[in-house]
């Protein structure tokens, strides 16, 4: 009921109900405004031993958010972080840019249900927007190293995060995310939030 292109619904569907929801194809399956999009950072940098964020994802998280008010100034939108330093992180991002381009500063005005947020996995229950941005934010640290360490995924009841998560966009979800889904070893966790983002990621690449 909320989803206005099948591929925001069509990965929930299959992967936690079962393929019993009914679908409707969108009349528009290629519209740009639309469905998954997927946004690889080839220079992101996961600060694992420091602050636990990833500086250039955020930037480029940033990015899109003053690029969607300049495109789209009508449509609702939010940001979901896969950590809370992520989350941290891409606020000030945002911030910073909203210093310098104070003519967006109607699209920042507090409003629980329309309003513009920056959420982490663990608080965005109940949300929902037009356009919904990921940054995933994980990825390889300086020395070109990755765990298999995903933050809440890795918890029991990850994949209900994620399910819950990737199912707030009524119109367009942006993936955003330093590595892409075979970085990610399946066989070296048995965390079923882990699995479930591999296969949303290929599905989304």
């Amino acid at each position: 009921y909320r989803s206005k292109h099948d591929s925001l619904i069509s990965f929930s569907n299959d992967r936690f109900y079962n393929g019993n929801l009914v679908l409707f194809p969108s009349s528009r399956m290629s519209s740009s405004d639309l469905g998954l999009e997927f946004v690889h950072v080839k220079d992101g940098v996961y600060d694992r031993g420091g602050r636990r964020n990833n500086v250039r994802e955020a930037e480029v998280v940033a990015d899109l958010v003053f690029e969607h008010f300049e495109r789209q100034p009508e449509k609702t939108l939010g940001v979901v972080t896969f950590s809370l330093s992520q989350m941290n992180t891409v606020q000030d991002t945002v911030e910073a840019r909203l210093r310098e381009r104070p003519r967006f500063e109607k699209f920042f005005v507090e409003d629980r249900l329309d309003g513009f947020f920056v959420k982490n996995l663990e608080n965005v229950q109940g949300d929902e927007r037009d356009v919904m941005i990921f940054s995933v934010g994980y990825g390889f640290d300086a020395n070109g190293r990755i765990t298999m360490n995903f933050g809440p995924l890795n918890k029991h009841g990850g994949e209900r995060r994620l399910n819950v998560a990737v199912t707030r966009a009524r119109e367009k979800v942006v993936l955003v995310s330093s590595i892409k889904y075979d970085d990610i070893r399946l066989e070296s966790t048995q965390a079923e939030g882990v699995h479930s983002l591999y296969h949303y990621m290929r599905y989304a690449e």
